[in-house]
């Protein structure tokens, strides 16, 4: 068994893999699929020979039809992680329905955002501090990790996505609620808070 600090590198190095991989629109679907795997396996859990063959396992027992589901949810959360390192608008809007809701966690965003007005206006804000103070001239702007990432399925179309990010004593807790659309999986509601560790 690796020891915490291990299974952290372990896990930045697997995301940093995954992010990368997402962004290669060359590689074919199956290659992906391989690589989600692997990178599932690495990030998700403890990497004691126990727990993998136990993912592996349950992966492999999943139905075709579920496998599918859950790679798209993956994928969405992939891309929207990533267009959010970019500050890419396009893409980073097209993650969200139409009508998302947002608890955003700090100000000037203190009250929920309801409209795709106040979403627009919310989200140029923060891609504006985030690029200024990157100090970056290019993307990516950010490096998001997304840790202890969970995802659970409440019914075929509904998802429960729940993750922190860390940055120095800052924790930062994310939850989305994610819909299947007929575009895809789609974020329709972000509840975000960021507490100080202890």
């Amino acid at each position: 068994m690796l020891d915490f600090k291990a299974k952290d590198t372990v896990r930045s190095v697997a995301a940093d893999i995954l992010r990368r991989a997402w962004r290669w629109r060359a590689l074919e679907r199956k290659k992906i699929s391989l690589l989600n795997l692997l990178v599932m396996i690495l990030l998700f859990g403890s990497v004691g020979t126990e727990s993998v063959a136990a993912q592996e396992k349950a992966i492999q027992e999943m139905s075709p039809a579920a496998k599918q589901v859950a790679g798209s949810i993956e994928e969405a959360l992939a891309t929207f992680v990533t267009a959010f390192d970019d500050l890419d608008w396009p893409v980073f809007r097209a993650c969200f329905s139409a009508r998302p809701t947002i608890f955003h966690p700090a100000a000037p965003n203190i009250k929920r955002i309801d409209t795709p007005e106040q979403f627009e206006n919310a989200w140029s804000g923060v891609f504006a501090r985030i690029k200024e103070n990157s100090g970056r001239t290019s993307p990516p702007y950010m490096h998001l990790v997304p840790q202890d990432l969970r995802i659970e399925k409440l019914s075929d179309d509904v998802a429960l996505v729940t993750f922190h990010l860390i940055d120095g004593r800052i924790v930062s807790r994310r939850t989305l609620v994610m819909k299947r659309q007929s575009a895809g999986w789609k974020i329709v509601h972000v509840h975000a808070s960021n507490i100080e560790a202890p």
